[in-house]
């Protein structure tokens, strides 16, 4: 079985994946240096966790109360999800955090329907959303995420395209391209490529 060769995707297509791939600029009172997300010793880009560890010292520092709550409770959460996993002495990596901090997005969503529009509690965890978005990746929309899966199956032979491991191979190619944040639904690909295969 030949595996799916990533030149056959379009530049197009492959081009917009991997521009798509940054971090929102921070822009929230005192939780994001000036510069950018970068390291203020060494000048180095900074993983999401060195960007909280950041904007937690910048919130302390501006007095930021209810940052400093949100920041404090994200990294709990990552370190909930460490020590409850396989391998508790292992730190988690940047998409299993960038899952947990997802996670904390559709948490507080769902408490903030259940109060009225005006109600300041519904702010709160709104303002909250807002926060934890700016430390999370872009995600490709939809049209572009098909995009790049229909370039992969059309540079497949009809009998790789039949075979079992078909679907294997042509997410292992979709990886290869595009950053497992980039994507927020995952479960969503096998199906999508599916029904690609059956064309």
């Amino acid at each position: 079985m030949s595996v799916v060769n990533t030149t056959v995707i379009s530049r197009n297509a492959r081009s917009l994946a991997l521009r798509q791939y940054r971090y929102a600029p921070a822009g929230l009172r005192t939780i994001h240096p000036s510069a950018g997300w970068r390291n203020a010793d060494s000048g180095r880009e900074v993983d999401i966790r060195g960007k909280l560890k950041d904007a937690l010292k910048a919130a302390m520092k501006g007095k930021d109360k209810e940052a400093v709550g949100c920041i404090r409770s994200l990294m709990a959460d990552i370190t909930y999800h460490e020590k409850s996993g396989a391998n508790p002495n292992e730190p988690a990596n940047e998409d299993t955090v960038i899952d947990v901090l997802r996670k904390a997005v559709d948490k507080r969503s769902q408490a903030a329907e259940a109060y009225d529009k005006d109600h300041p509690s519904r702010k709160q965890f709104q303002d909250e959303i807002a926060m934890i978005s700016k430390f999370l990746p872009s995600t490709l929309p939809v049209e572009q995420i098909t995009q790049i899966l229909e370039g992969i199956v059309a540079g497949m032979s009809e009998s790789d395209r039949s075979s079992k491991g078909a679907t294997g191979q042509v997410l292992k190619a979709f990886w290869a391209v595009v950053k497992k944040g980039e994507v927020q639904d995952k479960k969503a690909l096998g199906k999508m490529i599916g029904e690609m295969l059956k064309k």
